[in-house]
């Protein structure tokens, strides 16, 4: 067989009598990798049956390369953080088994799975230790006459045993560089789909990958970093955050140039697709045909980078001293993947953040609704081409109601989360009508809108201040959260308020202004160091609001963030005074409070209680719903003649 490239095409198989002989059927296949199971090396026992096995059902002649298990005999995941007896020995029979089945190769993946609990902790890896798991895999292999291949891994990992877990190792191609300037025996195994994963989920939520952007994550970069040193490559296509092993040309990848790029690097490259039953291989078998032919073709000229804008970095978790909140993937991926989606105020900076994780999970439509057309012409110009395909910038005012219902009516979302508002509490106390009007009747609106076009999910966004209402912007979200409870109510529907604390590095707010003063060295102007506040990080917003809709569908009317930083004004004044590079003496311009401002706030009011968190930063509210006084409220709107008659019914309801 020719494929004029020096790389060998391979399928991949478990080290099992039947599907060796599967994948060996039907074509002239150039060989095969075996993916190792702990049974498969319990003992020195199941080794030798393991080899005897392979040997029988393999001709003499066909190309093998070996794959080291993901978890061991006893369940156990491989750490590479964690050199146990168990460990070792799993390294020793796996490097014999490829030295057994004659395999120049062993590949093992570069991670240590941990659960979302233990990842938000965020403890620091022990690099010794693993530094000792990969000099003894290094060395094992070295024993058989094998070389040592370490594999690049999703930062989502689905476990072959079940759950859901996160590496804080082994995802960006850096981490395999580094490791084998430590360990220089080590090569690399290079995943296409694992490398778009990674990069699709630091464009979503790099903070939490301890990342700024997705700068350098393209998979054409991962193929020139590590390609050199690769052995072995992965092929396989992907989409969202979860796509993983997905079918050649059925996800977002254009396999066909990196194929034959990689055809120039490596001496294998598998055909790694997850089919819906292991024991048959039709996707695996198509798939490498179309590595075939990518092989035949020359490969192209290696891009220039990519020269999108980045965000400015700053590290606001190093502020609060705690690491974001998980997304709950595969639930959020239930709720949004393929579905159609609403953001209103969408081109504000928790709108935007709250579009990018969305689309990540891959809906059929975000639609982006806001009044501000330079945000909406911002928004969509950073916005990358698979991106735009499926965005929709809207330019509408949620406070005209006929273009309110034409959009949602066209937008036909499943879930709407309801984000556009006025915010700033000094402003309402001046302009109480036109807070009422964005805040309330707009939020009305929507609502309607929603129940007219059979929306299951709505989430409103409001805040903290509405627990204590002493000023008229905190009552228009008390008051906002109770219409949200009332449409739930009267419709039957998904229907929830979530109160957001202060967001750090959110457009307009305190830690914003704090920031960009600090940076230009002038003091920061603080109202008063001792008013106590609650503060999350974008991240966390992005999270909790998500997680809202989650509580919402389980019946839940109301949310909050589960486990917010409380600080002083002042307090988070000087932590970003000196995280901006200032050094230690702080510079402040007290300034005062302004009207409408509370010393400190709360995050359940009278009458309520609140939960334990259901999702990681996310935890419900339960009292405090008035749906019968709602009710008559806004059936005294609704019987208004005119929009100043509406706002003076709202006014009044609000006590202004």
């Amino acid at each position: 067989m020719s494929t004029g490239s020096a790389a060998t095409p391979l399928l991949k198989a478990a080290p099992e009598g039947a599907q060796i002989a599967d994948r060996l059927d039907g074509g002239d296949w150039g060989g095969l990798e075996l993916c190792l199971a702990g049974r498969h090396i319990a003992d020195d026992g199941a080794l030798a049956r393991t080899v005897a096995t392979v040997r029988e059902a393999a001709p003499a002649g066909v190309t093998l390369l070996a794959e080291a298990p993901v978890a061991w005999p006893s369940g156990a995941f491989v750490r590479v953080d964690r050199l146990d007896e168990e460990a070792r020995a799993g390294i020793e029979r796996s490097a014999a088994f490829a030295a057994a089945i004659g395999s120049p190769v062993l590949t093992i993946h570069l991670f240590a799975p941990m659960t979302p609990e233990e990842y938000r902790r965020g403890e620091a890896l022990d690099v010794e230790e693993v530094e000792r798991f990969l000099s003894c895999f290094a060395r094992s292999c070295a024993g058989q006459g094998v070389t040592p291949l370490i594999e690049n891994v999703p930062p989502v990992l689905r476990m072959r045993t079940g759950g859901v877990f996160l590496s804080p190792v082994g995802g960006h191609w850096r981490d395999l560089a580094q490791w084998r300037e430590r360990v220089p025996e080590l090569g690399f195994t290079l995943d296409t789909s694992h490398a778009a994963l990674y990069a699709s989920f630091a464009r979503c939520q790099p903070w939490l990958l301890g990342l700024s952007s997705d700068a350098e994550l393209e998979l054409e970069r991962f193929v020139e970093e590590l390609g050199p040193a690769a052995q072995v490559a992965h092929v396989s296509d992907a989409a969202g955050l979860l796509g993983e092993g997905l079918p050649y040309g059925a996800g977002e990848l254009e396999l066909d140039p990196v194929v034959s790029r990689l055809g120039e690097l490596v001496p294998f490259i598998v055909a790694e697709i997850n089919e819906p039953d292991p024991a048959r291989s039709p996707a695996m078998k198509a798939a490498y045909r179309r590595i075939e032919r990518a092989l035949r073709t020359p490969p192209p000229a290696v891009a220039p980078p990519s020269r999108r804008l980045r965000p400015d970095p700053f590290d606001w978790q190093g502020v609060i001293a705690r690491r974001d909140p998980v997304p709950s993937v595969l639930e959020l991926d239930e709720l949004l993947g393929g579905r159609r989606v609403l953001i209103t105020g969408g081109a504000g900076s928790i709108g935007s953040a709250l579009t990018t994780f969305v689309a990540g999970l891959r809906p059929e439509l975000v639609a982006v609704l806001d009044s501000n057309e330079a945000a909406l012409a911002r928004d969509r110009r950073l916005r990358d081409g698979a991106d735009r395909r499926r965005i929709d910038h809207v330019l509408c005012d949620v406070r005209d109601p006929r273009r309110l219902a034409e959009e949602v009516a066209r937008a036909a979302p499943d879930v709407i989360f309801h984000l556009a508002a006025y915010k700033h509490v000094d402003m309402a106390e001046r302009y109480p009508e036109e807070f009422v009007a964005t805040n309330l009747q707009a939020s009305l609106g929507v609502l309607r809108a929603a129940e007219a076009v059979g929306c299951g999910t709505v989430v409103v966004a409001s805040t903290d201040k509405a627990t204590q209402t002493v000023s008229l912007y905190a009552r228009t979200k008390r008051l906002m959260e109770q219409l949200a409870g009332w449409a739930g109510v009267q419709s039957g529907a998904a229907r929830a308020g979530v109160r957001l604390v202060n967001v750090l590095g959110s457009a307009g707010s305190a830690s914003e202004l704090f920031l960009a003063q600090a940076r230009a060295g002038v003091p920061l102007t603080v109202t008063d160091t001792g008013m106590v506040r609650f503060w999350i990080t974008m991240g966390h917003a992005v999270t909790l609001i998500s997680h809202a809709a989650l509580l919402a569908g389980d019946g839940e009317r109301l949310a909050t963030a589960a486990d917010p930083v409380t600080l002083t004004v002042g307090d988070l004044a000087r932590r970003i005074w000196e995280q901006a590079g200032q050094g230690s003496e702080t510079q402040l311009d007290v300034v005062g409070i302004r009207p409408g401002e509370a010393m400190s706030e709360e995050l359940t009011g009278p009458g309520e209680t609140l939960g334990p968190a259901r999702h990681q930063g996310a935890a419900p509210i339960a009292g405090g719903e008035a749906p019968g006084e709602v009710a008559e409220l806004v059936a005294r709107v609704d019987e208004a003649r005119d929009e100043r008659e509406r706002r003076a019914v709202w006014l009044a309801a609000l006590g202004a």
